[in-house]
């Protein structure tokens, strides 16, 4: 693991060492190191949160990958204020994180937090202990109760939520985080529940090209084209146009300098 994180810095990224030959396009990977890299490759390079039981097996490839200077895990003494950190460290500079709590109390606190992401339209990521999937009986400071899948329900409720069930759907996790956190007017929080049998879990000969990097949005037209020829009525019959910005409208300050200047040339 330490090579490939040594591999993955000196050529400048997963894609980089793959294509150098350092690291194997197929490798035999943890599926908490291919959580990592997926993240990685999205550009995730910030950990704010505290460790736990829940969470031991990804701390320990956090560690290892940020000695070799790929990711920085901050500590903090709350798992709220850590969302509250990473929601301001995405809006303000615009950098992407991911929240890492323990089972139990620590991902409530989070879940806690995650009203802020969520009705500020702020893609962060939460990576959550989550009690095994064997259903040996109660796992400590679980959801009480006999029902399945207790912690999805509740998350469910917030945002987007993925339960690492069966290791080799982190493809299908990883590509629905993407989207949730890099939504292009929509975003907001995305709960990975992580079971703590699951994240040591081996998968063998992964593709790493099932990491995805790019999300992918496809925005047809209105179904009724008689939407857009109300549009052009008005437009042209209007004395003065209003253009009301909502929150996806936050990076937009340049192009509305610019549609000003344009709305003075017209005469608008």
């Amino acid at each position: 693991m330490a090579y490939r994180a040594k591999a993955i810095n000196a050529s400048g990224g997963i894609a980089g060492a793959m294509a150098s030959g350092m690291v194997p396009k197929q490798l035999n990977l943890s599926l908490s190191e291919v959580i990592v890299l997926g993240l990685l490759r999205q550009g995730v390079k910030n950990y704010i949160g505290i460790f736990g039981h829940g969470s031991t097996q990804i701390g320990e490839v956090l560690r290892i990958y940020e000695a070799e200077g790929l990711v920085k895990m901050y500590n903090v003494r709350h798992e709220t204020e850590a969302v509250h950190a990473a929601t301001a460290l995405n809006w303000v500079r615009g950098e992407k994180c991911a929240v890492v709590t323990s089972i139990g109390p620590g991902a409530l606190h989070a879940l806690a937090g995650s009203l802020a992401p969520a009705s500020n339209g702020i893609g962060v990521w939460f990576l959550l202990g989550d009690e095994t999937t064997e259903d040996e009986g109660p796992n400590m400071q679980q959801i009480p109760g006999h029902d399945q899948n207790g912690f999805h329900r509740l998350f469910s409720a917030m945002g987007k939520t993925y339960t690492l069930h069966t290791p080799r759907a982190i493809g299908t996790a990883l590509r629905r985080g993407l989207a949730a956190t890099q939504h292009p007017y929509r975003s907001g929080p995305f709960f990975l529940l992580m079971p703590m049998n699951t994240q040591a879990s081996m998968i063998q000969d992964f593709n790493l090209d099932e990491l995805p990097d790019q999300p992918s949005f496809k925005s047809g037209p209105a179904s009724d084209d008689r939407a857009y020829e109300q549009a052009v009525t008005h437009i042209t019959e209007a004395k003065k146009i209003l253009v009301k910005i909502g929150g996806g409208g936050r990076g937009a300050g340049p192009w509305c300098t610019q549609t000003q200047a344009l709305r003075h040339d017209i005469g608008l």
